[in-house]
């Protein structure tokens, strides 16, 4: 066995984001990065019962702040800890100097670093500077590594307070790690978010086990976000709940995708309204609403009147043009609860819940005499629109929209064989008897 004693153990973490000088050639450095053998040193990642010291390179201000509140609490206390500086700050180095860093220099004044190692190996080592370094290594390199993660992270104890986080948690909360540490939801989020949250949690922690479920939640910079939660209860010693940790996993591309494709799936690709299947599902539903409260619902079919003479004279462009302007007018003269749809062509459904038919005619004179006001031109010339509708009453009885649908197409029929621009029944004219129950 050699005489020579091992170089002394020297943790290195590094944190800078733009990296000028080289880590220093010092015998036994260790780096505590998510890269633990990217050391230059020739101790490269030997082991060690104990390290002399941490070297900590920082690159300014927000370095330095992260080191302070993130990493510098996991180091035993009098643990010492060197400062290196790249590039070289001299009012930086001297706030660093006045707090408890055994030292600070330029990261690349490799002879000074010697000097400062060789003045901490010949210092008395309280207790606390002979604890195991191997716990404290893992410590460094495990928070160096899940700060690298984009995805938030956190870490409560078992009443429900932080006691660790990752960058990207700080980042969601707009918070700093100090900030956050020790506090509860309440503390970080709204009330109304922080109580479904910790309620959440306090079923969790009374069940045990994980849980994944979706949520919604507010960034930092205001935006909602669609998350799923990853979350699980970690037990103690003695086999009880001790706290729960917790990831983010951004959803919201995945959520708008989706409810994108809901929407395609349930409208009209030219016109935006509703399609014919969106309509009778949503038909359904009112039919059922109608069967338990016995009340009003009607159903208007509308067509553009000389729809094919567009099309023929002023060309498609022309044509999907006024298909475009009818829907911006009707839909300017309907209520939200009010169903929409295209069937089809130039043909349109309007289903109006709590309408009778005379109120039904009073919502279509009002759509039709807007219309009358849309002129549709084209290189080929110009033509004013129209349009002709017919009316049906839905009865509480009635099991689908055939029925009226049939009677409304009826209707529609006569109102164009009228000479079209109108609408029929009119209320002076009295309501088909099938209308009536």
């Amino acid at each position: 066995m050699s005489d020579n004693p091992l170089p002394p153990r020297l943790l290195l973490l590094d944190l800078r984001l733009g990296k000028r000088a080289a880590l220093p050639a010092l015998a036994g450095l260790a780096v505590v990065n998510p890269n633990p053998c990217s050391g230059s040193g020739s101790g490269g990642c030997q082991e060690a019962n104990t390290a002399l010291a941490v070297l900590v390179a920082i690159d300014g201000e927000a370095a330095y702040t992260d080191w302070q509140q993130r990493f510098h609490p996991m180091c035993p206390s009098g643990f010492p800890h060197i400062v290196l500086l790249d590039p070289w700050d001299p009012e930086l180095a001297r706030r660093i100097i006045r707090s408890d860093a055994a030292d600070c220099c330029a990261m690349d004044d490799l002879e000074r670093i010697e000097l400062i190692v060789a003045r901490l190996e010949y210092q008395p080592r309280t207790a606390c500077g002979e604890t195991p370094s191997d716990r404290l290594a893992h410590l460094l390199r495990l928070q160096a590594t899940v700060d690298t993660l984009p995805i938030p992270i956190f870490i409560k104890d078992r009443e429900r307070r932080y006691i660790s986080c990752n960058k990207a948690f700080e980042d969601h909360l707009g918070l700093a790690a100090a900030e956050i540490i020790g506090k509860t939801v309440y503390d970080v989020a709204s009330e109304e978010m922080a109580a479904i949250h910790d309620r959440s949690d306090v079923e969790h922690l009374a069940q045990g086990g994980s849980q994944t479920y979706e949520s919604r939640v507010r960034h930092a910079d205001g935006s909602i976000h669609d998350v799923v939660f990853h979350k699980a209860v970690f037990l103690d010693v003695d086999g009880q709940p001790d706290g729960i940790v917790g990831a983010m996993l951004d959803i919201s591309e995945r959520k708008a995708l989706e409810r994108r494709l809901e929407l395609l799936a349930a409208t009209d690709f030219l016109t935006g309204t509703y399609n014919l299947r969106t309509f009778y599902d949503l038909g359904r539903h009112e039919l059922s609403r109608l069967a338990r409260n016995d009340g009003e619902l009607a159903l208007v079919v509308i067509d553009l009147d000389h729809f094919k003479e567009i099309n023929d004279r002023l060309g498609h462009a022309a044509g999907d043009d006024a298909l475009r302007q009818f829907v911006a007018v009707a839909t300017e003269n309907l209520r939200e609860q009010d169903i929409f749809a295209r069937a089809g062509g130039d043909e349109f459904r309007l289903l109006l819940p709590d309408t009778s038919p005379s109120g039904a005619h009073l919502v279509a004179e009002r759509i039709r005499s807007a219309v009358n006001q849309i002129t549709i031109c084209s290189p080929r010339g110009e033509i004013r629109l129209s349009i002709s509708c017919g009316i049906a009453r839905c009865h509480p009885g009635d099991e689908s929209l055939d029925q009226a649908t049939m009677m409304a197409d009826d209707a529609l029929y006569q109102a164009k064989a009228a000479g079209r621009n109108c609408i029929h029944p009119a209320p002076e004219q009295g309501w088909f008897p099938a209308f009536s129950t």
